[in-house]
């Protein structure tokens, strides 16, 4: 049975795991793009490669929040140093504001189709990525985004990471307007079309409740007590309830912190080491 797990980590060891990589461990980023036969255009990524060496490496998806792109974890939060850390592959992507989903009223607005179509098998087929040691993760709409991939597609990942992620679309939305942050509606309806009715049955608490427990993925599960989306800690727990009564692998940490790169930053860092020790 899982465990809940609900911690204050330590967060000292760090810089001092960083601290051992030599100037001849350095990981290099690759400025990589594809023409999307799932979007009908070029999209936009960047690969963090571990030093050079023999075989096939883990690899993980890293979905940044909405009004972000792909350069956000390299240039904000500097993820190319985990690659050298870990020996893993990091791929930043573009998800632009989709909600990572195949939108309902976009035909031309495929993400999901286009990472688990394009971006995957040209992982796979490109950098020295095993297959069969791959993750998702990321921060806010990011976050909602690996939750929603991965559960949807459960044979394809290994591990789910999810920061802060967007629990609240769409249950919290009338709060999320009350509260100024009415900007999100447009880009969610065009992802899930205009009848909020229907926006639940591709919620990660709908998707969770039915995925093979036996396909699962690992969850790994963040959120900051101080996160401005106040409903979102009451979700996580509820999410985490559906989790436990079902029996599946997961750990759930909240940490002091609010809605932020600079709480991401400091998260990514567990959140990755994690997904490596799984992957061994």
């Amino acid at each position: 049975m899982a465990e809940l797990l609900i911690h204050f980590p330590f967060r000292s060891i760090i810089p001092l795991a960083l601290a051992v990589l030599t100037a001849g461990a350095q990981p290099s980023v690759i400025e990589d793009s594809l023409s999307s036969t799932a979007l009908h255009r070029v999209i936009h990524f960047r690969v963090c490669l571990p030093p050079a060496g023999e075989g096939r490496y883990p690899a993980i998806l890293l979905l940044h929040g909405f009004t972000g792109d792909y350069r956000n974890w390299t240039d904000i939060a500097s993820v190319e140093r985990y690659a050298a850390r870990d020996s893993i592959i990091i791929v930043t992507t573009d998800g632009d504001d989709s909600w990572y989903v195949n939108s309902l009223t976009d035909t031309a607005s495929r993400f999901e189709d286009c990472f688990v179509g394009d971006i995957l098998p040209h992982l796979l087929r490109t950098y020295p990525a095993d297959e069969g040691r791959v993750g998702i993760a990321g921060a806010s709409m990011g976050g909602f985004g690996a939750l929603v991939l991965g559960l949807r597609h459960p044979e394809r990942f290994r591990f789910i990471g999810a920061m802060s992620a967007s629990l609240d679309i769409p249950f919290g939305i009338p709060d999320l307007e009350r509260n100024g942050r009415g900007g999100f509606r447009p880009s969610l309806e065009r992802a899930f079309g205009r009848d909020t009715s229907q926006w639940g049955a591709v919620t990660p608490q709908s998707l969770v409740r039915t995925v093979d427990s036996a396909s699962m993925p690992y969850l790994y599960l963040v959120n900051g007590i101080q996160d401005e989306f106040t409903l979102r800690l009451t979700l996580y727990r509820s999410f985490v309830d559906i989790l436990r009564a079902r029996g599946l692998r997961y750990e759930y940490h909240e940490t002091p912190g609010r809605h932020s790169w600079s709480y991401w930053e400091r998260e990514i860092a567990p959140l990755l080491m994690r997904f490596r020790e799984l992957c061994r």
